[in-house]
């Protein structure tokens, strides 16, 4: 895909009008990606008090982005010098836990505001004055992970964030101080700098803006140490729109943009500077090379005085035709915590017991979507609602029948046992161990044994007690499971799958998507007669999955009717809704979701799909009557 994209953009370049085109096509699909937004609603804005400092005031700022969903902010203007109107910035914090409060976020608006701008820095979802869920074991970042409800509804945590920066500008713009016939500005650091690149990207009244510490090239952050970032750093789908980390700020040009770094920062320096080439041939085609910049301090990942200084020259160069240096204090007025709290407790979720959290935004959007799931199935052939299924798992159909090898072979206790890897070309090896009895059992059974904890687990268990009703077993791990589970991911991400999970999300190819790939190819191995094996051609076949691996096996009988019956042994989960939505908190969902499928589907229609071909057991549900979405 990066291959795909470099040469894309090489033909773009080729003239400034086909670039323009090819400019408009990334805007066209982030716009698609990031999805449709509501209407606008009240901001009910309020002042809750006022501090003065240096050359700067500030004052504290609570609106609401959604009804009952506030946002707590802080406003910094000009004191002391001048008369207003003046340009707007908007700031967006970084992963600190005070948010707002963090000391170099407070010293960068107050220089801004020094300096002849209006400035409002507002906390990030589950920052500063905006817990999300209290009961979370970490600040910030758990809860910017937990994108997994979002997902399910066609929203993400980039989604809430950049509506949050909407309203925001919107409050921003109603201020008389505010000179509203310049754009606004924007910048922000580490997660600011994310929240930064998204937005300058979609809204236009966004003009010149300064990303800080980081852009750099997506594939390279997955490939290292660290592997994929926080859930509101990545968009699904981007890769396989050809979107890299810089195209939101071509899309955007040439509208000013300085991307500022950092040389020891944990994010790669050198896959920044990389990237950043891109911007130099894309502005320098369109004409305008001046209006790209490119900033690197000898420092490490933060927002720092070398960089805020930057940041304030490059603003005072679009909106005051000033580039001369600027020059912090050495001493620049700091508040303390409680000096700019907002709110009366220092937390929404105490100060308003009507307060609407992220999590319950979703789950509302889940029940109101259930309209538009029974108008699917109401309105839609079967054929056609699977198909579209197919197309959200991102679950390709047609593909070659799976080359086979034998590794090894053991026999015990009249079974014989191959152990197997199946494979497609291009795709990730399957282990699998295939069980058959030795004697004729006159039975015309075959079956499929999936488990979350491997295909060995249950090897003198589960495993024999099927082999006394079917001639074979065919037990396989599906990617990241058993053999071929990944190194996983931190524990603050709340689920091993995180790692992978993120970067299937990214080529349009989801987690569970693949694995349930991984299952109709072990269907396909066993109704191959070409395979040489040729244990089950003939015979029925039964799908039987625990645990974790039951949503697989509920998407692998619906797609393919060669499988007769599915056995859900102790399924973790039984509905979206009620299941993952209703616990935002829960653990390992990562790689059971499909992005945008309450928009169709929750489990239990896959269930009334099967009918009797479903078996539910071991678990506390009483399937029919409980398999029932909200």
């Amino acid at each position: 895909m990066d291959l795909q994209r470099a040469g894309r953009l090489n033909t773009a370049l080729e003239t400034s009008e086909t670039l323009k085109q090819h400019l408009q096509y990334l805007q066209q699909s982030y716009q698609q990606l990031l999805g449709d937004f509501p209407l606008k609603t009240p901001l009910n804005s309020m002042v809750t008090g006022q501090l003065i400092g240096e050359g700067f005031r500030i004052e504290k700022i609570l609106f609401e982005s959604f009804p009952n969903h506030h946002v707590t902010a802080l406003l910094y203007l000009p004191h002391g010098s001048g008369v207003g109107p003046w340009p707007g910035i908007l700031f967006a914090c970084g992963h600190s836990v005070n948010g707002k409060a963090y000391a170099a976020y407070q010293q960068a608006c107050a220089l801004l505001a020094q300096h002849g701008f209006v400035v409002l820095s507002y906390d990030p979802i589950s920052q500063g004055e905006r817990t999300q869920l209290p009961s979370a074991s970490r600040y910030g970042t758990t809860t910017h992970t937990l994108n997994i409800s979002a997902r399910l509804v066609g929203r993400s945590v980039v989604w809430y964030e950049a509506w949050d920066g909407v309203r925001s500008i919107d409050y921003l713009l109603s201020r008389p101080e505010v000179d509203s016939s310049k754009p606004v500005g924007m910048t922000g650091t580490s997660g600011g700098g994310t929240q930064t690149t998204f937005l300058m990207a979609l809204d236009q009244r966004i003009g010149p803006a300064a990303p800080s510490c980081y852009v750099m090239q997506r594939t390279t952050k997955f490939r290292g140490r660290n592997g994929p970032a926080d859930g509101c750093q990545h968009l699904p789908n981007e890769g396989m729109y050809g979107i890299d980390h810089i195209d939101y700020s071509l899309m955007r040009a040439p509208q000013p943009t300085a991307v500022l770094a950092a040389t020891r920062d944990f994010f790669d320096i050198e896959s920044t500077r990389e990237t950043c080439q891109d911007a130099v041939s894309v502005f320098k085609v369109l004409g305008e090379p001046n209006r790209f910049h490119f900033f690197e301090a000898e420092a490490e990942h933060g927002m720092h005085r070398e960089h805020r200084q930057e940041m304030v020259r490059w603003f005072r160069q679009w909106f005051y035709q000033d580039p001369s240096s600027v020059l912090e204090p050495e001493e620049l007025q700091v508040f303390s915590e409680e000096q700019v709290q907002v709110t009366r407790t220092g937390q929404l979720v105490t100060d308003f017991a009507s307060q609407v959290s992220v999590a319950d935004l979703s789950l509302q959007e889940a029940h109101r979507l259930s309209t538009s799931r029974e108008s699917f199935w109401r309105d839609y052939s079967l054929t056609d609602c699977l198909n579209e299924i197919r197309d959200l798992l991102g679950a390709r159909s047609g593909l070659a029948p799976p080359e086979v090898e034998l590794v090894g072979r053991i026999k015990h206790q009249r079974i014989t046992i191959d152990r197997l890897i199946l494979r497609r070309p291009g795709e990730v090896p399957i282990p699998g161990l295939l069980f058959q009895q030795q004697i004729d059992t006159n039975t015309n059974r075959t079956v499929i044994y999936l488990h979350s904890q491997g295909k060995e687990i249950e090897t003198e268990g589960e495993i024999k007690a099927l082999l006394t009703t079917a001639s074979s077993v065919l037990a396989i791990d599906v990617r990241g499971v058993g053999e071929t589970r990944d190194q996983g991911s931190n524990a603050k991400y709340r689920s091993h799958d995180h790692r992978v999970g993120t970067v299937a999300m990214h080529i349009g190819r989801p987690i569970a998507g693949q694995r349930i790939e991984d299952v109709l190819m072990a269907v396909d191995f066993l109704k191959d007669e070409r395979s040489g094996f040729n244990p089950s051609s003939g015979r029925e076949l039964h799908l039987v999955a625990v645990e974790a691996m039951t949503p697989l096996a509920l998407h692998a009988a619906v797609l393919d009717p060669r499988i007769e019956t599915v056995e859900l042994r102790r399924p973790l989960i039984q509905s979206w809704i009620k299941d993952v939505l209703s616990s935002p908190l829960r653990r390992e969902m990562e790689g059971l979701v499909v992005p945008g499928a309450l928009e169709k589907y929750d489990l239990p229609d896959l269930a009334r799909v099967l009918e009797e071909r479903l078996l539910v057991v071991d678990n506390d549900w009483d399937y029919p009557s409980n398999w029932e979405s909200n």
